[in-house]
């Protein structure tokens, strides 16, 4: 199994290339390259490293883990009541009723609670 230092210079080294293919291409007189030459490879260098530190030692990028809203129950009865109004028994909207319809009246509930 590869260390840390091991992806990042992998990474570098694939970022290295791919840069350096980019900056051949890139239709500009020589004068004007030979800088993107120099800055590209410590650019490509630092945002190796920044992507070394993301990943852990599994090799796997952490993740922010979503912040949970905290459940309204008076917003949950409001959908319950809407949609009792709005829905046929076996859940199908009636004639003319619209999912924006059911938030705008559920809405309209929650405000009178």
């Amino acid at each position: 199994m590869a260390t840390d230092a091991e992806r990042a210079e992998a990474l570098r080294a694939a970022a290295d290339f791919l840069v350096g293919a980019g900056v051949a291409r890139i239709p500009l007189p020589p004068q004007l390259k030979a800088p993107l030459n120099v800055v590209a490879p410590t650019a490509v260098e630092s945002i190796a490293l920044e992507v070394a530190k993301i990943l852990s030692s599994t090799g796997n990028p952490t993740v922010p883990k979503p912040k949970r809203k905290r459940k309204d129950p008076k917003m949950s009865k409001a959908l319950k009541q809407s949609n009792a109004r709005y829905r046929k028994k076996n859940g199908a909207l009636r004639s003319g009723a619209t999912q924006a319809k059911i938030m705008a009246y559920a809405h309209k509930l929650r405000r009178k609670m």
